[in-house]
């Protein structure tokens, strides 16, 4: 009951001061190598301290914005790693918690999935042919090494012996070619299929119904060798700029591309060639692994782990409990249980930022290309401005999350610092000028009932699409009030909150009824911009183009990126135009906090971020320690 009052108490502390922003405005209201999406950001618990997380705005109409340093500052509060010295006990069976307000959609594929939970739950059986060092560069140390040649613009792989999938077949460069042919089929819907994958030679051809193979796959005779050849050379295909992840001909072989993302042997049979395989699926709540005796890096040191779905405001007490052996944990919880007594901490930047997006065109399927609309709704640069400049999220950041997130100031994280434009100021919180731009724009209050009408006079009201979570609803509120404090309508879609999985697929196809819309992505390895805003990407998803972004971006996918101070050049062109044209408003970026039981050793969060090594991971006691 005392826990109840408190987030009560919270709730009104917050409402109070959203409110009292102007009190006279009227309210209506992932592989590691690919991108994943994931919660827009109120995907952790309530807050039940009375004291300290009230959500107040900054007196100044100018909040100064986090310095992107602080990322590094937040990351030296916790260890990469568990510590635990005690002797494994050979076996067991590691509980892990996929913390989620909504059942997972069991998309296990990695051709297909689409969300960072589906993600989650394959990263434990299966994983790419490459694997990459701390800065996100392909090494030799995966199931299969590679060489380049920059002037005929190849990757050479070269697969391992003795790697087998999990039913005993042996993965070959063949599978690898096959998952291309999954990908750049033209029935193909997922959004793999992007300006990546279009770059290999022969591709376009396959994907027009032009040839029955891609040409740029040279695979050797054995299978056990393949060079993949490139129209554009350039830096970031190293950092996971091409698709390494192999799925078995054999076992998917006779399924049309179509039919695929809903087999069964994607949804509760998949399989992979990693440490644990697929024991049991209860779909959208829990899958059970067992250990994988072949696994070509040796066999793990657990029997098998166990993924649950757990809503985040029970993780808490679920750990203290023993019920799981490692959760993501709340970055609006942690303070209510700093010193835990028989789990820890360990934490990371994560390669996540959040952001608002703006519907601006439609996905031509047959054209595989965003159209942008110039005459869309939200089309106007300066209103798409002031919509950044009018929220306070450094507030949100310090009030909500402690500090945990910080302001973001362009959608290349900081685990990408040496891309990052650090001079962007981004959209801080600035609701005189979100005032101005409005004016400017012509969205006046003609009416006098403190909200804007369109430049023609007509009553102007934005539908906003967010996502259901902790403290989710008084975020919205608090955005809301924002948004009514510069004369802007803004009002939910669907009047809600709305369900993760319902979410992404109203904003996938374009729902008519949203106008703009919160969302995060998980960048992946490769931050080059093509990939979640270039025009023939899938997953832009705001459907904005301009001659301007494609120019950069070709750049940045050209043999001409080889000259680094060119491309670093040409990330800050990019960044500095995103800011100016604003498909969408960068907003906050995270810090990652996972808890891990004191049973649990060799657990990293590096494991989870970079390198395969969850083979690796062992218990010292048969029960969770409580």
């Amino acid at each position: 009951m005392k826990k109840v009052i408190a987030v009560l108490t919270l709730v009104v502390l917050i409402v109070s001061a959203l409110y009292g922003c102007s009190g006279s405005k009227k309210k209506d209201d992932t592989p590691p190598a690919s991108e994943s999406k994931t919660t827009e950001g109120n995907d952790t618990k309530k807050d039940t301290k009375e004291e300290g997380n009230k959500v107040v705005q900054e007196g100044s109409a100018e909040a100064t914005p986090a310095p992107i340093d602080e990322a590094a500052a937040q990351a030296l509060l916790f260890p990469e790693e568990v510590v635990n010295d005690n002797p494994g006990i050979g076996g067991g069976t590691l509980q892990v918690a996929l913390v989620a307000s909504s059942a997972f959609a069991g998309v296990l594929n990695p051709c297909f999935y689409e969300d960072n939970y589906d993600n989650q739950i394959i990263s434990w059986f299966t994983e790419p042919i490459i694997s990459y060092d701390e800065n996100f560069v392909a090494d030799q140390d995966g199931a299969a090494t590679y060489e380049y040649d920059v002037a005929n613009k190849t990757i050479t792989l070269h697969m391992r012996e003795g790697v087998k999938w999990q039913d005993g077949e042996p993965v070959t460069l063949d599978d690898l070619v096959f998952a291309y042919e999954v990908i750049c089929h033209k029935d193909y819907q997922g959004i793999r299929y992007g300006e990546s994958e279009v770059n290999v030679v022969g591709v376009k051809e396959y994907h027009a119904g032009k040839a029955d193979k891609i040409s740029g796959l040279e695979l050797s005779e054995d299978k056990m060798t393949l060079t993949i050849h490139f129209k554009d050379f350039y830096p970031s295909i190293l950092v996971g700029g091409f698709w390494s992840n192999p799925l078995p001909r054999h076992y998917y072989g006779d399924i049309p591309v179509k039919e695929m993302a809903a087999h069964e042997k994607t949804r509760t049979s998949p399989i992979g060639y990693g440490p644990f395989k697929v024991k049991n699926i209860v779909p959208g709540e829990s899958v059970e692994l067992e250990c994988f005796d072949d696994y070509w890096m040796g066999k793990p040191k657990l029997d098998g782990v166990v993924v649950t779905v757990v809503n985040p405001e029970l993780v808490p007490a679920a750990m203290q409990e023993g019920k799981f052996d490692v959760a993501e944990f709340s970055t609006q919880q942690y303070p209510d249980y700093m010193n835990p007594t028989n789990y820890q901490y360990i934490g990371y930047v994560e390669t996540v930022f959040n952001y608002t997006g703006f519907k601006l065109g439609k996905w031509d399927q047959d054209k595989s290309e965003n159209i942008y609309n110039p005459n869309s709704k939200m089309a106007n640069f300066n209103l798409r401005k002031a919509i950044g400049y009018a929220v306070d999220n450094a507030t949100l950041a310090k009030s909500i999350y402690n500090g945990l997130r910080f302001l973001a100031t362009t959608v290349i994280t900081p685990r990408h610092s040496s891309y990052q434009h650090k001079e962007l100021e981004g959209y801080s919180y600035q609701p005189e000028l979100a005032k101005k731009l409005l004016d400017e724009a012509g969205y006046m209050d003609v009416d006098g009932d403190g909200f804007r009408e369109d430049p023609s006079g007509k009553p102007f009201t934005i539908t906003w699409a967010t996502m259901d979570g902790e403290n989710a609803e008084t975020i919205a509120q608090f955005k809301i009030q924002c948004w009514a404090d510069v004369g802007l309508k803004v009002e939910l879609y669907n009047g809600r909150l709305t369900e993760f999985n319902a979410f992404y697929d109203a904003v996938e196809f374009d729902d008519p009824d949203i106008d703009m819309y919160d969302a995060a992505w998980q960048t992946g390895y490769d931050p080059n911009p093509a990939s979640l805003w270039g025009h023939f990407s899938p997953a832009n998803y705001t459907r904005y183009t301009s001659a301007t972004f494609d120019a950069i971006t070709n750049d940045i996918s050209s043999d001409k990126a080889w000259d680094n101070e060119f491309l670093i050049q040409r990330y800050h062109d990019w960044q500095k135009t995103f800011f100016e044209e604003a498909p969408a408003i960068p907003t906050l970026w995270r810090m990652g906090i996972i808890a891990v039981n004191n049973r649990v050793k060799n657990y990293t969060t590096v494991a989870t971020d970079i390198v395969q090594s969850s083979h690796l991971i062992e218990l010292t006691a048969q029960e969770t320690i409580k």
